[in-house]
């Protein structure tokens, strides 16, 4: 446990950077925040108070402004205690309230689950980081001592964190340019997630030590004494490359630990970018130089800012060591990012490209999403690392890492997405799922209708185009069983006959007993049942929003739904859902079209203990002999899964069946 007095001494002792006034300010902020969290301890048992210490003293390695050390030390008054933001405003300034209210969570909402409480503070958060980037800085601080604590907490809210920490704040660092934090951040949350990957690593670390000082003790020794020839002002720093990127490496290129090339390296610090140019070449005249490895992001700075020289370079005839050279700014500007601007007394005026992305980050707060989608469109369009491709006029498109042609294709345009059948990359065809890659000229191969599968939610890995593809699925759904204008006008004295949709063979439910709704995706959310239809749990359903009333479930046949009035604008995509402790699990599947797979496999899922919740399946393979389908079962353990996708695939009527 960290020791109170220490902390604060050390704490005060940074002061001296600060003015007289504003170190008086900041001590202020201490006593204020210190007696109102008096009594109060965190899950460590510590007392609370250590916390807004520790993220205030983040924040001043950070070398940030006094104001954002005083909302750090009073970020948390206004969610435990009684402190409300116009008492700081009146004890502090109207600046500092706002700084706090901008990190503030929100606990009082009208979405139930914690998933929705958290997805709803990164918005707000995100929201006024617009208007005040300082904002994200003290969270990031914030950030990071939560994370170095989270062994106190239970492992489910453990993971929790952790994955929300690499989805959210690590990247949002990245986007900084905070790399110190980023990295950091990142290797406490792989602690967490992946704990098994971590103490390998560090093992590897621990065992490898003596060799690897040996290493860098001679890089340093052999460096040192050419830039002294040379006269050139410099400082040399080894460093450890992070877990998290090694971790990455290892998956990247399914390798062990062991395998992995460039575990060593080296920054030089120096005085001017003419010396920075100047020890490249030294550098390359005492080693070998790996060369794919260059890169000059001082003369390319990235879209953040960030500026460096860095070569690899094959040391002792087997080792790779990565050198990085910079000077002191850079350096400064480099690891704390935006935060450093304030240190240097500069005014921070993004360029075009980091615009771009704020510009992003407000277009999807003009949406209308849920938490989820909110929560997967930041994680998965906005902070995910970018690349560039081509279309075949020779438009740049930005995408996120990752992306598949399937995505760009809905990025260019909606229908353009909706008729793909093919692409080529660089005039070569490739498959839908390939991740496309940096600079690639890419061109899309269309049909003359729109014709979405569902299998391609699996391939997309934007939410904008995941959003398109499920949008299309449900109305094409609802064309197959809601009655056209013209229908209704004919038969309007006549009561349709009651049918399913067509393009469904066959669907089986469990009871209604551990059966409930779900709204749109979201749980917990006003519902009730059409009268006229009375719809139940082998229905196929549809919902629509009504006035005062919530969202109404009918039957996707019911015969009423061609009376709503603006129905076409008012539906909204409702599902059974399952009330149970076990997990869920969905599948693909492609059987026989004559067979009968349901009672097959439903004896496989019972062998291991599991029950079919839902079966489904759809015209669609292309194969007149075959049908495709999806099916959901609850298995009380998980580790019974993969032997049942064997056993499944064993049916002599079962040409296919994976994981959804």
């Amino acid at each position: 446990m960290v020791n109170k007095e220490d902390l604060l001494n050390d704490f005060k002792t940074r002061l001296i950077k600060y003015s007289k006034e504003e170190a008086r300010l900041i001590l202020k902020a201490y006593e204020f925040s210190n007696i109102n969290h008096k009594g109060q301890r965190r899950s460590s048992g510590e007392e609370f108070i250590i916390h807004p210490l520790s993220v205030a003293m983040n924040l001043i390695k950070m070398n940030v402004d006094y104001e954002m050390i005083i909302a750090g030390l009073l970020h948390d008054l206004v969610e435990d205690t009684e402190v409300s933001f116009e008492e700081i405003s009146e004890k502090f300034s109207e600046n500092i309230a706002k700084l706090v209210d901008g990190v503030t969570k929100i606990s009082k909402l009208k979405p139930v689950t914690k998933r929705d409480r958290n997805a709803e503070t990164i918005r707000k958060m995100l929201f006024a980081m617009i208007k005040d980037m300082k904002i994200i800085v003290i969270k990031l601080a914030d950030k990071m001592h939560n994370m170095s604590t989270l062994n106190f907490l239970p492992v489910d809210k453990r993971k929790r964190i952790a994955m929300e920490t690499l989805d959210i704040y690590a990247p949002l660092a990245g986007k900084m340019g905070m790399y110190l934090i980023k990295d950091e951040l990142e290797d406490l949350a792989l602690r967490w997630i992946y704990p098994d990957v971590y103490q390998i690593i560090k093992k590897y670390f621990n065992r490898t030590e003596k060799d690897r000082e040996r290493t860098i003790h001679l890089v340093n020794r052999m460096l040192s004494e050419e830039l002294t020839k040379n006269s050139i002002v410099f400082k040399i720093k080894s460093r450890t490359k992070h877990y998290y990127s090694i971790y990455k490496k290892m998956k990247k290129y399914n390798k062990r630990i062991e395998e992995i090339f460039d575990l060593y390296g080296i920054r030089i610090i120096t005085d001017t970018v003419a010396n920075c140019y100047q020890i490249f070449g030294i550098i390359h005249n005492l080693w070998q130089p790996i060369t794919d490895r260059f890169r000059d992001f001082i003369a390319n700075p990235k879209k953040n800012g960030y500026s460096s020289l860095h070569t690899t370079v094959i040391v002792e005839r087997r080792k790779a060591v990565e050198i990085q050279i910079r000077t002191e700014e850079m350096n400064e500007l480099n690891e704390y990012g935006i935060a450093a601007h304030w240190y240097y007394k500069k005014e921070h005026t993004p360029n075009p490209e980091q615009l771009k992305w704020l510009g992003k980050l407000m277009d999807v707060h003009k949406q209308t999403l849920s938490p989820e989608e909110y929560y997967q469109t930041i994680r998965d369009d906005i902070l995910k690392d970018e690349i560039y491709v081509f279309s075949p006029k020779g438009d740049i498109y930005e995408m996120p890492k990752g992306a598949t042609p399937l995505d760009f294709a809905y990025q260019i345009h909606t229908e353009v997405g909706h008729r793909c059948k093919g692409a080529k990359a660089n005039g070569n065809i490739i498959s839908l799922n390939s991740p496309l890659k940096n600079g690639m000229h890419v061109e899309i191969i269309t049909g003359k209708v729109s014709n979405p599968k569902r299998s391609w939610l699996s391939i997309v890995k934007t939410s904008h185009a995941r959003k398109k593809i499920k949008s299309w699925l449900a109305n094409k759904r609802l064309e197959h069983t809601i009655p056209h204008k013209a229908a209704i006008e004919e038969k309007k004295d006549q009561i349709p006959k009651r049918t399913r949709p067509k393009n469904i063979v066959s669907q089986k439910n469990i009871s209604s007993a551990k059966i409930t709704i779900e709204v749109d995706g979201e749980k917990n959310l006003l519902f009730s049942f059409a009268k006229c239809c009375k719809p139940g749990p082998t229905d196929s359903i549809v919902g629509f929003v009504s006035r005062g009333r919530g969202v109404i479930i009918h039957k996707i046949d019911c015969h009423n739904l061609r009376n709503i009035k603006d129905f076409q604008k008012r539906i909204i995509n409702v599902s059974w859902a399952i009330k149970t402790k076990n997990k869920i699990f969905s599948f693909s599947i492609r059987v026989k079209r004559d067979s009968n797979p349901y009672s097959e496999i439903g004896k496989v899922i019972q062998k291991y203990k599991g029950t079919i919740i839902k079966w489904e399946l759809e015209e669609g393979a292309s194969d007149k002999d075959k049908i495709d389908g999806y099916f959901s079962a609850e298995f009380s353990n998980s580790k019974n899964i993969n032997t049942v996708i064997k056993e499944t695939r064993r049916i002599p009527s079962v040409f296919y069946i994976d994981k959804r």
